[in-house]
């Protein structure tokens, strides 16, 4: 297993805390986080309690989040889980693309905030590649599966259907760019971990050429990807990680 520095229980919850600095708590699901609120680490929210003030995003923004607690506890763990009654392949599925769509959501705040060009463009393909894959998970599953239920889904977009309503940076930082350039580095590299677990997984469950050409991809890009963002906590900001 891959998830060693900051451990399986912080891959998804890191994550989502990033989204939950910059809005501020008065949109936190209180009854989700409320039982969890130990697991994230101390001290990526900024040593304030959040990084934002005020609200960044209109409401319901958080709607679909949460929607789905077993592809969470799935996700945050670095496993396809789920009911074993169903196929593996649809498992995975329905897992990978809501974990793709937080590195992409994630990412597109980096790209519209931070000044590093380095960061940027590594948003930018982080973006670039995840939203292809996203795509390509979906018609698969349209095609292989078209008789399951409609899948989970954790896209974050308000009432609008815009990621971020009022603009992403409306409510003023308090933990500054600066910190929030180190907290998707810290968060982002755990998360591309469990995607490698996952699709490490998928090549020795999955039968489908398709599907395991995209998990050795997978593999291969965001293994790449960790080693950057590595070199990037090291350079930037003196954190070196095992």
């Amino acid at each position: 297993m891959r998830l060693r520095w900051l451990g399986v229980t912080g891959v998804t919850l890191l994550l989502v805390s990033l989204v939950l600095t910059l809005v501020g708590p008065q949109l936190w699901p209180t009854a989700y986080f409320g039982a969890r609120a130990g697991m994230v680490p101390g001290g990526m929210m900024g040593g304030q309690g959040g990084m934002m003030s005020g609200g960044m995003m209109s409401g319901g923004m958080m709607g679909t989040m949460m929607a789905e607690d077993g592809v969470m506890q799935s996700m945050m763990s670095g496993e396809v889980g789920g009911d074993p009654a169903q196929p593996f392949d649809l498992r995975f599925l329905d897992q990978m693309v809501p974990h793709h769509q937080m590195a992409v959501h994630s990412a597109q705040m980096m790209l519209a905030n931070s000044e590093r060009p380095e960061l940027r463009d590594l948003a930018q393909r982080i973006i670039s590649a995840q939203q292809a894959e996203i795509d390509q998970m979906a018609q698969w599953r349209a095609g292989w599966f078209p008789d399951a239920p409609a899948a989970p889904s954790l896209t974050m977009m308000d009432g609008q259907g815009g990621m971020m309503g009022g603009g992403m940076m409306g409510g003023g930082m308090m933990g500054g760019q600066e910190q929030m350039d180190r907290l998707f580095l810290e968060m982002m590299i755990p998360h591309h971990e469990a995607a490698i677990s996952m699709a490490e997984q998928a090549l020795a469950e999955s039968e489908r050429p398709e599907l395991r050409a995209l998990a050795e991809a997978i593999i291969s890009s965001q293994t790449a990807e960790i080693d950057e963002m590595r070199r990037y906590l090291r350079d930037f900001f003196g954190i070196a990680t095992p």
